[in-house]
């Protein structure tokens, strides 16, 4: 019996040193896989970060660019109304030359009339000095010296014609003076108006070359954004196609640590169950896998269910939180890993009922819809299916064709 025991006992201790190996390499191996982990984590955030980043840049891009063509439509829009100006400016400048031509003319006549009228105020002064010198009663005297009848009627008609002639004249005098401040007036008024459209449209013409100076000072810093958004933008798609090739790689560790450790999970989503699963929220489809976003050069990756903001939000089916947290302008996010491959994506949450590593049953409510009211989508959660691609990493699938039909 000693002997046994004795010959036992080294078998038992080599037994258990094997077993602790064992569990030291077990050990080992778990830790690789969960430091490997952390790593897809921190790379895939990066990588989200990245994506984020793009997307605004790409708006902002989209915008610039707009903002050019309407900078550029501003600026020939003012540079077809200076040049409108400049041509009213030629048209008025043609109307002073040929009213100057006009206006030398009619001094001509002014001074031709001036002429006249000094004409005319000298014979009725040399007339009316005639009267007075003769006195009142020489048309008396006139008459009472006819030496027949018919002289006297000549006579009269002498005197009747002298009258009306110097009323005539004093007529034609008084004429001339009113013709003269007409015509002064005239002048100084079509001047004065000539002179303030003038300086009107000069004043039209400077105003809209200082704007069109503005304009060209925001297009060229517009357009400066935008050369700077679209290198960022190629810096951004390199920078993504790196960090991309780096996932793959902590992937396909990841993989190699789990044969390693000859570990594997079950998948809980299987291509059976195609068809088959419940919505995660009860709405109206807002927009569809692959459809062009707005004012964006990308394309959705999952489908959006528009519902009432804090209606529940549940998995599709059981699995393993592996992202709970807010994701930027995706909002509150919760990616389920459902095992080989297999992932499920809610983004857009209000809240978050779930946190990274819990494990969720079908069906469990994991937040709440949240989503913007003012965009074009509404208040909706977006949803998206991964399936294991070609090359062994997850890709983005049109979750449709994974739930149930509705009727």
């Amino acid at each position: 019996m000693s002997t046994d025991r004795s010959a036992v006992m080294p078998a038992l201790r080599r037994l258990a040193v094997l077993v602790a190996a064992l569990m030291v390499a077990s050990a080992a191996n778990l830790a690789a896989q969960s430091a490997i982990g952390d790593q897809i984590r921190d790379s895939q955030d990066r990588l989200d970060q990245i994506r984020r980043e793009k997307q605004q840049l790409a708006r902002e891009y989209d915008q610039l660019s707009g903002q050019i063509h309407t900078f550029s439509e501003e600026i020939s829009n003012i540079e077809r109304r200076i040049g409108s100006s400049r041509g009213a400016l030629d048209e008025l400048d043609l109307q002073i030359q040929a009213y100057a031509i006009q206006v030398d003319e009619t001094t001509r006549d002014m001074l031709r009339t001036h002429d006249d009228l000094v004409l005319r105020r000298t014979e009725l002064e040399a007339r009316l000095r005639e009267i007075y010198k003769r006195g009142d009663l020489h048309a008396v005297q006139v008459v009472m010296e006819a030496r027949s009848f018919g002289d006297l009627i000549s006579r009269y008609k002498y005197l009747h014609l002298v009258a009306r002639y110097d009323r005539t004249l004093v007529g034609q005098v008084q004429r001339l003076e009113e013709q003269l401040a007409a015509q002064r007036q005239q002048l100084a008024q079509e001047f004065a108006r000539l002179r303030g459209l003038r300086g009107e449209k000069q004043r039209e013409v400077r105003d809209l070359e200082t704007l069109e100076t503005q304009r060209e000072r925001r297009l060229a810093n517009t357009q400066r954004r935008v050369a700077q958004a679209q290198t960022r933008i190629t810096q951004l798609e390199e920078e993504e196609r790196q960090l991309g090739n780096l996932l793959a790689e902590l992937e396909r560790a990841r993989r190699e640590a789990e044969r390693v450790a000859g570990t594997s999970t079950t998948p809980t989503l299987r291509t059976s169950d195609l068809g088959s699963l419940n919505w995660p929220v009860q709405g109206s489809v807002v927009y569809r896998f692959g459809e062009a976003k707005p004012d964006v050069e990308d394309v959705w990756k999952g489908i959006g269910i528009g519902a009432p903001r804090g209606t529940s939000v549940a998995a599709v089916e059981s699995g393993s939180v592996a992202w709970a947290g807010s994701r930027g302008v995706l909002g509150q996010t919760v990616i389920i890993d459902h095992g080989g491959g297999y992932w499920s994506g809610y983004l857009y949450l209000q809240d978050l009922r779930v946190r990274s590593g819990d494990r969720v049953n079908s069906g469990q409510v994991i937040g709440h819809v949240g989503g913007d009211e003012g965009s074009a989508s509404g208040t909706h959660v977006e949803f998206q299916i991964y399936e294991p691609g070609r090359d062994g990493n997850p890709r983005q699938v049109d979750p449709v064709r994974w739930l149930r039909g509705r009727s």
